[in-house]
């Protein structure tokens, strides 16, 4: 089956069948779970083992390797002040229960048409079953949610370190510093983070590998295919419709 991705602000739920990942990290948490059989897992300095669930800290490097196994993919971009402080108070992920398998299996059986809002709940709700009591805090200090809120509402404008530390009435270099801060990477990689998804959703859509390219900020398809496998693990074009 191609790749089916379904995209909302802090979640995303994929369902597709597994090749070779490649070593990839995520900035955000990332859960998964085969819905008809195993795959293998390889997390950096361990061996490869065979699960039916798993799940990865932001940026863990990890590679997935299965022999066309059926797998439901969630991602949930928390923050890491939020990650840590869950952790530290003992937070540990759990597997799906039963009922949620059996919603994610009924969800990526060929044809299946889903209303947007149920697939949205069924994501909220694989959330809260995995990360119990994890939830996305905004930032504290309300000048970086200035220009995070100015990121979100146009993301595919040219900013730069500099533009958005402009919006938040911070100088560049303090910018930055609280930026890394509060989200766990440096702005450049932020930025990508953000064009990527909305590379992916564009593909989801429809547009091809190069225009989803040229509309998100990359310098062509080679440079989104180079930094969605390095990032998100697969290559682009597995999200095409009809792939």
């Amino acid at each position: 089956m191609p790749a089916r991705l379904h995209f909302f602000r802090e979640r995303a739920l994929v369902l597709t069948r597994t090749a070779d990942s490649g070593w990839h990290a995520h900035r955000a948490l990332q859960a998964m779970v085969a819905l008809d059989d195993s795959f293998s897992v390889e997390r950096e300095g361990g061996a490869a083992s065979e699960r039916r669930f798993a799940a990865f800290a932001p940026m863990e490097g990890h590679r997935i390797r299965g022999g066309d196994t059926l797998i439901a993919y969630l991602f949930f971009d928390v923050g890491p002040r939020a990650w840590q402080a869950w952790r530290d108070a003992g937070g540990e992920a759990r597997a799906p229960e039963p009922a949620l398998l059996d919603a994610l299996r009924v969800l990526a059986r060929p044809g299946h048409e889903a209303d947007v809002g149920a697939v949205e709940a069924l994501a909220a709700r694989w959330c809260a079953e995995c990360w119990p009591g994890l939830a996305v805090q905004a930032p504290a200090d309300p000048r970086l949610k200035r220009a995070l809120d100015a990121l979100e509402a146009e993301p595919l404008a040219p900013w730069t370190h500099r533009s958005l530390a402009e919006r938040a009435h911070l100088s560049p270099s303090r910018f930055q510093v609280l930026f890394r801060e509060a989200t766990g990477l440096p702005v450049r990689n932020y930025l990508l983070w953000r064009r990527l998804l909305e590379a992916t959703a564009r593909l989801q859509a429809g547009e091809g590998v190069t225009a989803a390219a040229h509309a998100t900020g990359f310098a062509d398809a080679a440079h989104l295919s180079r930094s969605f496998r390095r990032i998100i693990g697969a290559a682009p074009s597995s999200l095409l419709p009809g792939r």
